[in-house]
């Protein structure tokens, strides 16, 4: 089978390995000249992980080990915590906190020369006798048996296919890479303070470096929320980023406050929250979606990544299998159509989480311990993730 695929984000590219792997022929097509390398921060759960393993990812090169997860309020008092040895212990793979661009860089090493072509842009796609044809903005095309839209949020491919866009949350992320605040404990745990309106978060990602994301209202916060086409443009940023970070968190406990201190302005990045509606089918005729493509959720939840992995090993794993192309990408997603949905679900509950968890330190010990909360990490992967329950199982025809 010969697989195109747009977008070498880490959906696309976990796609490509996947079905490289299993013998097909696969074309990504990226609109950048180049893999981005940088982005975000991410935390790996250990169904992404082990996924990240199956594919040929060596773990112990990638990024940071986190051991645990610590929520705190904004002046420090312990709120709850998380201990994620139980869930490597269940599922034989560790959480790691790891730039976006290395997961991209470390899987598209493993694929043939060739593979991923650069400098194209998607227009257009449409159903042939032989499969799919897609247009580029170069006035190329390339034919194949099924196409699959791993182009983000701002998919053109899903655009195509049901004229939507994903619509904005009234949140924003601002965040960057800093050396490691010498307040934060350990290289391998993950703090979050709160107060009742934003957040603060560091994910270590290995060599003496945290990501660091703080979440805050979006001054246009009506802007696109009902998905309107603007959602695709690039936003205005707020100027003096450096000012309104110390106005905001200079106060906070002494992590926050010494990592927002000594950031350098032009370090700093703007990224307002938008979410995707997760819809019955990803796609028509011999044409899917994957990754942000198809379900888009806010950083807080901490599932992006993990969903486009759990979507790149299943589409190998189902496009492996007997049938008909068009039937095949109709089982894939159907098989992920439910996980994707509770992800969406568990995004809505931590949008409004700030002012319940300022409340956790009223709470006996035992309630807020690392053993109660684990297990609701445990339960959270167990409904999120087909890896977990699908790995040891056959294709069915």
């Amino acid at each position: 089978m010969k697989v195109l695929i747009v977008g070498a984000g880490v959906g696309g590219v976990a796609a490509a390995v996947a079905l490289t792997a299993a013998g097909h022929e696969v074309a990504i097509f990226e609109r950048a000249d180049r893999l981005r390398a940088t982005g975000n921060g991410v935390l790996v759960w250990p169904n992404g992980t082990a996924i990240l393993r199956d594919l040929g990812v060596s773990l112990p090169e990638l990024g940071s080990r986190i051991d645990e997860a610590d929520v705190l309020a904004y002046d420090g008092t312990p709120l709850m915590k998380m201990d994620l040895a139980g869930a490597e212990e269940k599922y034989g793979a560790p959480t790691i906190g790891v730039l976006r661009g290395h997961i991209i860089e470390r899987l598209a090493q493993s694929l043939p020369a060739g593979t991923v072509r650069f400098g194209k842009r998607c227009t257009s796609f449409r159903s042939v006798s032989h499969g799919v044809e897609v247009s580029f903005d170069d006035g190329t095309s390339e034919s194949g048996d099924v196409l699959v839209g791993a182009d983000g949020y701002r998919s053109i491919v899903r655009h195509r296919l049901f004229g939507d866009v994903a619509a904005h949350t009234g949140l924003a992320s601002w965040y960057g890479v800093a050396e490691v605040p010498s307040g934060l404990r350990s290289e391998h745990v993950v703090p979050t303070y709160y107060d009742k309106l934003r957040l603060c978060t560091m994910h270590p990602i290995g060599k003496g470096l945290v990501h660091w994301a703080v979440e805050v209202p979006w001054p246009n916060a009506d802007l696109d929320r009902r998905g309107r086409p603007t959602a695709w443009l690039d936003l205005p940023q707020p100027p003096d980023h450096k000012t309104r970070l110390l106005e905001w968190f200079g106060d906070w406990a002494p992590p926050v406050a010494e990592l927002i201190a000594n950031l350098p302005d032009e370090d700093i990045s703007v990224f307002p929250h938008v979410t995707h509606r997760v819809p019955r089918w990803w796609g028509r005729g011999p044409v899917t979606l994957a990754g942000d493509a198809a379900h888009a959720v806010p950083p807080r939840v901490g599932w992006g990544v993990n969903q486009a992995l759990e979507d790149g090993w299943m589409l190998g794993r189902i496009l492996s299998g007997p049938g008909r192309p068009e039937s095949l990408l109709r089982r894939y997603e159907e098989a992920r159509r439910g996980k994707a949905r509770h992800v969406r679900r568990l995004e809505t509950v931590a949008r409004r989480s700030n002012r319940p968890l300022m409340l956790l330190h009223r709470l006996p010990r035992a309630v807020r311990g690392d053993g109660i909360v684990s297990k609701t990490l445990i339960s959270n992967i167990d409904s999120c993730s087909n890896y977990v329950h699908d790995k040891g199982r056959a294709v069915a025809g």
